[in-house]
């Protein structure tokens, strides 16, 4: 798998919006959604997954301003117990990524240690410094400017700006441009970004 070339492989890209900035600050999740990249390097917008949760705590005005998530929308949502296991589910044997990674992975742990659950997860490739190991140089690589700096355009309306099915279809667009990107430096297996670009990937065990 570490050898095989990433254009032969399937990614799950993913992005949650919760209700603050830590869960070990009582912070939980309101939603989570994830992208498919098939071979190829070609997003899929087709193949996704997507869902709201009940995060059983009222959400704060400053984190509805960012996500427009609201305490009656996820009313008669799920609980994240019962919704992060359909994800992982979803995630099956492909590469999983995500913009900031350690932020999301922190939320699902967190949600599946309270239910004595794991993530089985091995590792994540952090978009934040995929990009900028592909593209060096940047102010800023917060998703919004990256999206502006490489004229990413996703068939979604701009209503879900800040949604996680919006931030996780930009994100593995973003993947893909990095990727393809960092091939042209012989970059082209996990190997061999993981030899040059080490800090890219999130490992757990």
């Amino acid at each position: 798998m570490y050898n095989t070339p990433f254009t032969e492989m399937s990614f799950t890209v993913f992005d949650t919006e919760t209700t603050g900035m830590s869960p070990a600050r009582g912070a939980r999740l309101v939603e989570i959604a994830a992208v498919r990249v098939k071979p190829g390097l070609v997003v899929d917008l087709q193949d996704t997954f997507s869902s709201l949760i009940n995060p059983k705590t009222d959400i704060p005005y400053q984190a509805y301003a960012i996500h427009g998530i609201n305490t009656r929308m996820v009313a008669d949502k799920p609980e994240a117990y019962q919704v992060l296991p359909q994800f992982l589910e979803f995630t099956g044997n492909s590469i999983v990524a995500a913009h900031n990674a350690g932020f999301d992975y922190s939320f699902l742990t967190h949600h599946l240690e309270e239910k004595g659950l794991s993530t089985g997860l091995r590792c994540i490739i952090d978009t934040v410094k995929l990009s900028r190991a592909a593209e060096k140089g940047l102010k800023s690589y917060s998703l919004d400017n990256l999206i502006h700096h490489f004229d990413m355009k996703i068939p979604l309306p701009d209503s879900y700006r800040h949604r996680a099915l919006f931030d996780a279809a930009h994100t593995a667009l973003l993947l893909c441009i990095c990727l393809k990107k960092l091939a042209n430096e012989d970059i082209c297996t996990p190997a061999q970004l993981f030899t040059r670009h080490r800090q890219t990937f999130h490992i757990f065990r």
